[in-house]
């Protein structure tokens, strides 16, 4: 005989998926801040998805942080965050990380931009970390040598094309 348990997701919660993944971490001091940023970000971002915001398709909550977590994955290296580094820098991480994990598939059109409703839904919530001024806060990212948000423009390259050549011989 086989007994199958089916659990629904929804019944679970997000909270199994992110107490295992801070218990696969190597550094307690980082088990104890991100269990505070994730109790502090993900329910109130949550939920304002439900209420506030729509996405391009529908995306479940356990999605969303399985995001965060793969994001936060990325982010907190030895080469981001040092051994016994202050909190605050391990929360401007999570605050990009939850910024993209959150907002990155927010609906926008002619009519509405659920991005832009995002970004001043944030700044105006979510004070601790400092985004500059201008702008939303999906034009920056994080300078891995001064840990400041700089904008993903001065990431790009000016490209000259000329209109003459082929766009094969291009690529």
């Amino acid at each position: 005989r086989a007994g199958i348990l089916y659990v629904n997701p929804q019944d679970l919660g997000w909270n199994p998926y992110v107490a295992s993944w801070i218990e696969r971490r190597s550094d307690q001091s980082e088990k104890a801040n991100l269990t505070i940023l994730f109790d502090k970000y993900v329910p109130p971002c949550l939920d304002q998805l439900k209420t506030k915001f729509k996405t391009i398709i529908p995306i479940t909550e356990n999605s969303m942080v399985q995001t965060l977590c793969s994001l936060l994955d990325c982010l907190l290296t030895p080469e981001n965050v040092f051994l016994d580094c202050p909190r605050e820098l391990y929360e401007t991480y999570f605050a990009f990380a939850c910024i993209w994990a959150f907002g990155g598939a927010l609906f926008r059109d002619q009519l509405s931009n659920f991005q832009e409703e995002f970004s001043r839904w944030w700044q105006k919530e979510m004070k601790v970390v400092k985004f500059p001024s201008h702008g939303t806060i999906f034009d920056y990212y994080i300078d891995s040598k001064t840990k400041k948000f700089v904008p993903w423009s001065d990431k790009i390259v000016n490209v000259d094309l000329d209109p003459d050549t082929p766009l094969q011989a291009v690529l």
